[in-house]
């Protein structure tokens, strides 16, 4: 129902008054004003210039391949108008007497010279398109386009005729409208044909397809004949469907490549991501036995001063030592059963660290922690167990053997957004001056472990961490900054 309605839109669009219309849609092989039959001699369907299937017929180029129209009055009006559509193929030189391809061509008279009634060819001389009609030797217009043909393209001819002119259109432009002053006279028996001349004479014929040949008994205006030139396709409805088809298979195509693609990036992203996974998980249980060396250092270290005690038969003040130290040891393991701390639990630690070593010292350390203002303690995590270890290297290493005050103080600020810098300050002898082996031995320890800690959280995270150790001029102590993620 929808190729009907486009083919009568089409048929609407084009000027009235045909008195024969051949078309050869769909292998049509008959005039559809008439309805007649037309005879197909050694010629085939073939595609139009919309290229639609079995829609033009193509000659082969020999005098057996031809398309006779037949002889009515229709196809012989005095005076009228020819439209078509021709693709050339190749030339035919093949033959004898004057050197044209014959288009169509329809006769006067039964004789061998001056005998088209009107004909449209393609002459080999020039290589140009043609239009003829001739009255006899005396009689005669030839009107040939501006431009050389170029073969295997489609062109549109027109042939408009009365008495005193005649006038020959191609795509759509008027080529030359020239005086006639004569009667176009037709010999009754003699057919329209396409493809071929054949007399004793001329033996000529033409390899190509013809279109849409349509017949008119007046001059149609040049508005008629853009009209013919810019018709649509006749079978739009065909083309859509072919290109709707052609649309939605691309479209699977499309979605089929997409799914395929994206299967595969997803069996490789599970791969990666359990290969990622068994990395991390590797790298996590090296830094919980990086986290756990670090107790027994701990330990070991809080032991020594135990002992002091003990050597000097100071029994109350071990008692003392050993009940801070046993809260702090319990603080420590209640900790390690997270990877995080909250900041006021670290710093809570600290304290309570700097009490139980501030007993070895009399008092004599004064220490400070300061928090600046846009930190939130309670609810800021850091990794647990990073800041003690530098805070036992000041004391014993910095301020151990120091005459006079011994001041420490640990502050934390933030960083970006993203980190929280802790600094560890002291008035120590610094690094250059400790003279002890076993103490630069385990200084160097613990420094390796919160090391190796940090690169491990670097690579799990993606972070940044960084450690930066700075001694102050002239030995007047050691200065700490350690930047820790935040792992809220």
């Amino acid at each position: 129902a929808l190729g009907l309605a486009i083919s009568a839109n089409v048929a609407a669009q084009l000027p009235d008054g045909a008195t024969a219309r051949f078309t050869f849609n769909n292998g049509a092989d008959h005039d559809e004003v008439s309805g007649k039959r037309i005879s197909i001699v050694g010629a085939r369907f073939t595609e139009d210039r919309f290229g639609n299937k079995n829609n033009a017929i193509y000659v082969l180029g020999d005098s057996y391949s031809y398309v006779n129209l037949g002889s009515s009055p229709g196809l012989k009006p005095g005076k009228g108008t020819i439209s078509l559509w021709v693709k050339l193929d190749n030339k035919v030189h093949a033959g004898k007497g004057y050197k044209v391809n014959p288009i169509l061509l329809t006769k006067n008279t039964n004789g061998d010279d001056f005998y088209e009634a009107y004909s449209l060819h393609f002459d080999l001389d020039c290589n140009k398109l043609g239009a003829t009609q001739t009255k006899d030797s005396t009689h005669q217009t030839v009107i040939l386009s501006p431009d050389s043909v170029k073969l295997t393209r489609w062109y549109h001819l027109v042939l408009a005729y009365d008495d005193q002119f005649v006038a020959f259109y191609v795509d759509g432009e008027l080529v030359n409208r020239s005086q006639k002053n004569y009667k176009t006279v037709f010999e009754s028996s003699d057919s329209v044909i396409i493809g071929v001349t054949n007399n004793r004479k001329n033996q000529r014929s033409m390899r190509g397809s013809v279109d849409d040949i349509f017949y008119f008994d007046r001059v149609l205006t040049a508005q008629e004949v853009e009209t013919l030139y810019n018709a649509p396709d006749p079978d739009r409805s065909s083309a859509y469907l072919k290109w709707t088809w052609a649309l939605l298979g691309f479209l699977a195509f499309t979605c089929l490549l997409y799914w395929f693609i994206r299967h595969r990036l997803s069996i490789a992203h599970r791969k990666e991501k359990k290969q990622l996974e068994l990395q991390n998980l590797q790298l996590e249980t090296e830094l919980r036995v990086n986290r756990a060396l670090m107790n027994p250092h701990f330990v070991f270290n809080s032991l020594n001063a135990l002992q002091s005690f003990i050597l000097k038969n100071d029994y109350q003040q071990a008692n003392r030592y050993l009940v801070r130290f046993s809260k702090l040891i319990r603080r420590v393991l209640e900790s390690n059963m997270n990877n995080s701390i909250s900041l006021d639990v670290e710093i809570e630690m600290l304290e309570r660290y700097l009490e139980i070593e501030d007993m070895r010292f009399e008092d004599n350390i004064v220490h400070e922690v300061k928090v600046a203002e846009d930190i939130q303690p309670g609810s800021t995590r850091i990794p647990i167990m990073m800041i003690q270890p530098f805070v036992e290297n000041s004391i014993w290493h910095g301020l151990l053997r120091k005459e006079g005050e011994k001041r420490l103080t640990i502050s934390f600020s933030r960083v970006n957004g993203h980190y929280i810098r802790c600094t560890v300050d002291d008035n120590g002898h610094g690094r250059k001056k400790q003279v002890t082996a076993d103490l630069g031995e385990n200084k160097s320890l613990a420094i390796r472990f919160i090391e190796q800690r940090l690169r491990l959280l670097n690579r799990i995270h993606k972070l940044e961490c960084g450690l930066t150790i700075e001694d102050k001029p002239d030995h007047t102590g050691t200065t700490v900054r350690i930047d820790l993620p935040i792992l809220n």
